[in-house]
């Protein structure tokens, strides 16, 4: 079989990749993932000098192979670096086993270098694709945990056919919750929490200045201007919950979040969580907040992607948070040699979370 990597020709192939797509990740079967309106809004409507690139492996004329990259800017040290965030990447079940997708990831990541990426990100939760892209030249930087933070018992007792235990058990956690929150967490008259939506964002004063702020104070740090938001909270329907957080009229903490299901239970999602550095101990008001939201919309759980430091500096122990036994990685490519890999291996100069990814 012969093999041809190139650039993807998205007028020309657009149904075949669609169809490996749903080959490779059968789960978006029927939602809005799948459709050629959310390719296009993911691949093709961000703004910027650096485009979004793709590739694909070809064999016999068929697609068996795609490696795609979004561009997310950072600031780092008080430079902007571009990540090539590395996205639906996939190979057709007939073709692996076979080094397609180490070849492929090798070739892609060589084209970033050429356009002027100056890393790679990834964030994969399955163990078993990171050995390719290891082969590729990838680095596994850190482990980013999934912490969980249930609302309602009902859906997770009723699956252990305990569901005649849930108002009990709903009642008691929420007692418990309410007593961590008063023993452990500081009272602030100042602020104030207000809702909003992602279809209303140009109404949310102070947000762009808020994230500005919030990003001068992180080491590297996604840059999250409306433009971006508008972006990354404008795929095809979807819609999303936005927290804010104020001393005054001044935003000092933001949390935007998702309507999910995670293995038939209803989630809220939470894509962001921000704040700045003098307000980190109130991240409970935020979380408090939707909270509200999301027991109005029947959900059960809440789920928070990020990494351990951040977890503690924002005390969401105490706002009833646990460990769940799944895991995300950050792993990365260093595609411009002048960039120092210890920054970028340090964990502690990062605020990663699901907005930093393609995910929710």
């Amino acid at each position: 079989m012969s093999k041809q990597f190139k650039k993807f020709d998205f007028e020309k192939d657009l149904l075949n990749q669609r169809s490996l797509f749903i080959e490779c990740f059968p789960e978006n079967k029927g939602n809005s993932v799948e459709t050629i309106d959310h390719y296009n809004w993911k691949f093709h409507s961000k703004k910027g000098k650096v485009q979004s690139t793709e590739y694909v492996a070809y064999a016999e004329n068929n697609i068996i192979g795609y490696y795609a990259a979004i561009p997310y800017h950072y600031r780092c040290n008080g430079k902007i670096l571009t990540a090539a965030m590395v996205c639906d990447v996939m190979t057709g079940v007939k073709a692996r086993g076979k080094g397609i997708f180490t070849k492929l990831g090798i070739y892609s990541t060589n084209e970033f270098t050429k356009q002027g990426f100056d890393f790679t990100t990834g964030y994969p939760i399955r163990k078993e694709v990171i050995p390719g892209h290891i082969k590729a030249g990838w680095e596994i930087y850190f482990e980013l945990p999934l912490f969980g933070r249930f609302i309602k018992f009902n859906s997770y007792l009723k699956k252990k056919r305990l569901g005649f235990m849930a108002p009990f058990i709903n009642i008691l956690f929420s007692f418990g919750t309410s007593i961590l929150n008063l023993l452990f967490l500081p009272r602030n008259r100042n602020l104030i929490t207000d809702n909003s939506t992602s279809d209303k964002i140009d109404s949310i004063d102070g947000l762009a200045e808020f994230y500005k702020k919030w990003g001068n104070e992180i080491q590297i740090s996604l840059i999250k201007d409306i433009d971006f938001l508008k972006w990354r909270l404008g795929a095809p329907e979807k819609s999303y919950h936005i927290v804010t957080l104020r001393n005054q009229n001044t935003i000092v903490g933001v949390l935007i979040a998702r309507e999910i299901e995670r293995e038939g239970v209803p989630c809220m999602g939470i894509l962001d969580l921000a704040l700045l550095n003098d307000y980190h101990k109130y991240a409970y008001l935020l979380i408090n907040e939707l909270v509200k939201t999301a027991k109005h919309l029947d959900s059960e759980l809440l789920l928070v992607m990020m990494g351990k430091r951040w977890f503690k500096k924002y005390k969401l122990s105490f706002s009833s948070f646990l460990k769940t036994p799944f895991k995300f990685y950050l792993i990365s490519k260093k595609l411009n040699p002048d960039i120092n890999s210890e920054i970028l291996k340090n964990e502690d100069n990062w605020h990663l979370m699901w907005i930093d990814s393609d995910d929710l």
